[in-house]
């Protein structure tokens, strides 16, 4: 039956590609929140939605990648998913015990309209959320940007939670690798390391999705930013970011509210651009290159 609808004759393919999945914010709100340490990302929306984007980045990685939902039904479509959202976070930190819970919305829940940060005001006020454990959020409607967007506003929301700014200066340097694979953010590191810099590499997914075949399962692997480092954020000397898309909304975040100064770049992909990166991060710092 499939023979009789194949052209026999070959015709030159014209698409660079063909039905592309489509990349929307929320799964790239999830790979940042898999950045941070001990940190669970939950996306606000259908079980649909969840189980796309970590089936998608399990598949990439290679890596069993873990995230909850507020299992939206008609009810949740029609009324709002507040219920939902109180009742994932109780059970998510009693279960799965996480530092951090990343919340991330969908298309269902923004056009809704549910206001996240009242509902995270309301699980504290119910006890939910124990002590020295935190919950995050950040806006990704499906329908405005891509994958890259969603990473861009996951991160900012970890400057407006996190970053505090105390007055004693830190001798260090705020990098925001951008949208790259988990060996990039490995690299950056080693670069500041022979540079004798010390940095902040957020979000850092080096050590979670690429972490070695040992046969034991962990929920939390071993990387990711932590707590104490977001916090130092806001009184590091500057902010490097690369990708003015997927790295600036962050760095002109911190800006704003700690006025610690950003580099917004390109990629280091290349000489030039890699030339621009290691020069920017020694001036920044106040070294040489050795």
């Amino acid at each position: 039956m499939l023979l009789r609808h194949t052209p026999k004759e070959i015709k030159e393919r014209e698409a660079l590609t063909v039905n592309p999945a489509k990349t929307c914010q929320p799964i790239g709100a999830m790979y940042a929140a898999l950045g941070i340490h001990n940190c669970l990302p939950q996306s606000h929306g259908s079980q649909g939605c969840c189980a796309y984007h970590r089936s998608t980045l399990t598949r990439h990685y290679k890596e069993p990648v873990m995230a909850a939902t507020s299992s939206f039904t008609e009810g949740s479509s029609v009324f709002g998913g507040q219920a939902n959202l109180l009742e994932a976070i109780g059970n998510i930190f009693t279960i799965y015990k996480p530092d951090v819970i990343a919340v991330h919305t969908t298309c269902l829940s923004e056009t809704i309209g549910d206001d996240i940060p009242q509902i995270v005001a309301k699980a504290k006020e119910e006890g939910k959320i124990p002590d020295g454990k935190y919950v995050i959020h950040c806006n990704t409607p499906s329908y405005v940007g891509s994958h890259v967007t969603g990473f861009a506003n996951m991160t900012r929301g970890m400057v407006n939670y996190f970053s505090e700014k105390t007055g004693v200066g830190k001798n260090q340097i705020n990098v925001i690798p951008g949208w790259v694979e988990p060996a990039d953010m490995r690299e950056i590191k080693r670069l500041a390391k022979e540079l004798g810099i010390k940095i902040v590499l957020f979000p850092d997914t080096s050590d979670v999705l690429d972490t070695p075949q040992t046969g034991k399962y962990r929920m939390f692997p071993k990387g990711g930013v932590t707590i104490p480092e977001l916090k130092s954020t806001g009184d590091s000397k500057a902010t490097v970011a690369l990708g003015a898309l997927a790295s600036g909304p962050a760095a002109e975040a911190l800006d704003s509210k700690c006025k610690v100064k950003c580099h917004i770049l390109d990629l280091p992909i290349g000489l030039q651009a890699t030339d621009n990166f290691i020069n920017t991060l020694r001036i920044a710092a106040g070294v040489n290159v050795p």
